[in-house]
């Protein structure tokens, strides 16, 4: 299992961009992409808790999804 990122379709439903959140939160457009686009191994707590913040997510859940990952083998 591992986790995928929610963050584009949080930001298309408040119809926001990534450089809008990152204005907001004071974060680089280059984490939230990475974010966005899964490209982060460990996310960092205080990113996570700018971004839910700023996109008033009240639970992780509603930031992240689990997905499974099947064995490759």
């Amino acid at each position: 299992m591992h986790l995928k990122s929610r963050l584009k379709i949080l930001l298309a439903e408040r119809d926001m961009n990534q450089k809008d959140l990152a204005d907001k939160t004071g974060l680089t457009t280059r984490l939230i992409s990475e974010i966005a686009n899964n490209k982060v191994k460990m996310y960092p707590k205080e990113a996570l808790e700018k971004i839910m913040v700023a996109l008033d997510v009240k639970d992780m859940n509603e930031l992240f999804k689990i997905v499974e990952v099947e064995d490759e083998g």
